[in-house]
């Protein structure tokens, strides 16, 4: 079989340093005139602080930071209706300890669901690989 599109790295250059983020379609694409531009140490240490640093926000880019904020939302909701409905007191446990476990269960379950959800929303704002188009 023939495939329409082979993966490739997103950042093929050898040195990466010398590729930066301009756009989200092309993360690695160098700006021009910026391939030359590394003569010296002093060169490299304001290439990457002018190109890398104002681009990118890291952990305080906006979807991030709303998508946490929902799942703090959830997980109040969630405490809430633990607490509610699910604490009670039985020969076994006592309602301070059932308490403790809904509260454990809810905030143990809340993180690993986001957790999971910004290593996939982070591993999308700087990609790997990308499609090429192959032409026949």
């Amino acid at each position: 079989k023939q495939f329409w599109f082979r993966l490739r790295p997103a950042c093929p250059s050898p040195a990466p340093f010398v590729t930066t983020n301009t756009s989200p379609r092309f993360p690695c694409a160098a700006r021009n005139g910026d391939e030359n531009m590394l003569e010296d140490s002093a060169d490299l240490a304001s290439f990457i602080v002018t190109s890398s640093a104002a681009a990118s926000r890291g952990f305080l880019a906006r979807g991030l930071v709303i998508g946490t904020a929902v799942y703090v939302f959830l997980g109040v909701v969630g405490t809430i209706v633990a607490l509610t409905f699910f604490v009670k007191e039985t020969r076994n446990i006592t309602k301070g300890e059932s308490r403790r476990l809904g509260l454990f269960v809810v905030w143990t379950s809340i993180f690993c669901m986001w957790l999971i959800w910004a290593c996939v929303y982070m591993h999308q704002m700087v990609p790997l690989i990308r499609p090429e188009h192959v032409q026949k």
